[in-house]
Parts: C-alpha cells; structure tokens; sequence
C-alpha cells in the first residue's frame, strides 16, 4: 500500500488569536494511476479500494513534539 499525505491549515473563527489556527497532515493510502494531474501537479487520488478510511486524531502532549508521533 502506498501513503500520501497533504497538509492543511484552517482557521477556528471562535477561537482567539493565536490559538484560531489548526494544522493537519492527512495521510490516505494512494493509487498511482499515471494521470496529467498526478504528473504535473503531485495530486494522487486514495485508492478506493481501501475504503473506509479510518479516521485517527492525534494531539500533541507535553514534553513531546509533533515529529514524534511520526
């Protein structure tokens, strides 16, 4: 199986500045499929056949960065 993953920053228009800001990294599992899209741009599409993705959040402790949970 092969992962992609994309990053995402979106806005929390409750929440005060400077915690009004949420970043993602989603990874799905890709299907490689030779595309004009996926050539030119990097833009692979999730291998259906996978489906249903779960679905898994993780939020960052104390003590302990980001880059450890990869």
């Amino acid at each position: 199986m092969t992962i992609r993953a994309f990053f995402e920053a979106i806005k929390i228009e409750s929440a005060q500045s400077p915690y009004d800001t949420l970043h993602l990294k989603i990874f799905y599992p890709a299907e490689f499929n030779q595309s004009d899209t996926e050539q030119n741009f990097g833009i692979v599409p999730a291998d259906i056949a996978e489906a249903p993705f779960p679905v898994v959040i993780f939020f960052n402790g104390i003590n302990c960065s980001l880059n450890s949970y990869q």
